[in-house]
């Protein structure tokens, strides 16, 4: 079972931080042979969903606001749960979140190419050409907004 919280960058822990760091270093710097600077500017600002089994952080990703619109990104499962539904619980808590904080706003996000049929499945639309982003090849794709919950 998958125990989720749901933080501010100010709220993490050191040790919750740490473990972030570790993942998406692990997860798009090494598995993915791209050297770029992971950690950004953006982590200040952004709401973090973290997902953890007993002490182990098995998903991640951030929300954030950007040019007038919700996105997210750094959506990750560590590979040890990968095909056992985390991803797809994952997409339901970043959904949830930008329904409680983001009601009303469009979503639009830049998923890496190999992503666009998962992102599809939670009503994702492609929108424009494929572009290159750290390394790798992305597409932006686009959701109508999510309404509050009620």
């Amino acid at each position: 079972m998958i125990k989720w919280h749901i933080s501010t960058f100010d709220d993490l822990s050191g040790k919750e931080l740490y473990k972030v760091a570790y993942e998406r270093i692990r997860t798009f710097v090494v598995a993915q042979n791209r050297p770029y600077q992971e950690i950004d500017a953006i982590d200040p600002v952004a709401c973090h969903v973290l997902g953890f089994q007993g002490d182990r952080l098995v998903a991640y990703a951030r929300i954030f606001r950007e040019d007038g619109h919700t996105t997210f990104g750094r959506v990750l499962t560590i590979p040890e749960v990968r095909g056992q539904g985390v991803g797809r619980q994952l997409m339901g808590q970043i959904e949830a979140e930008i329904q409680r904080h983001y009601a009303g706003e469009s979503i639009s996000i830049e998923a890496q190419i190999d992503k666009r049929g998962f992102y599809e499945k939670f009503g994702y639309h492609a929108l424009g050409a494929v572009f290159d982003f750290n390394g790798s090849p992305h597409i932006r794709m686009d959701k109508a907004a999510l309404r509050m919950a009620e």
